[in-house]
């Protein structure tokens, strides 16, 4: 095992910033929390195809910016349907 986690590999394109103490980042004057489990971390800040920002940390997404509101929000990755509902409609 190494003794420290290697540097991301961020594309140049993309906004690299800090996670701070309190989890958040500084994105465009406002702070945004991302995660305090993350402070001390660098986080890549990506421009979608739609124009929009999404947030990620190494190869892990961690959700996209609402402008309007300056905050993250965080896609689910669980299903819209339970487990199966295909197989046995009802």
């Amino acid at each position: 095992m190494p003794k420290t986690t290697p540097e991301p590999n961020y594309p140049a394109e993309a906004a690299v910033r800090g996670v701070r103490q309190n989890g958040a980042v500084k994105w465009r004057g406002a702070e945004i929390y991302v995660s305090a489990t993350l402070a001390g971390e660098p986080i890549a800040i990506e421009e979608t195809e739609n124009g929009g920002w999404a947030m990620r940390f190494y190869a892990h997404p961690l959700g996209f910016i609402d402008e309007k509101a300056m905050k993250l929000v965080r896609r689910s990755a669980a299903p819209t349907r339970p487990l199966g509902a295909a197989a046995n409609p009802s």
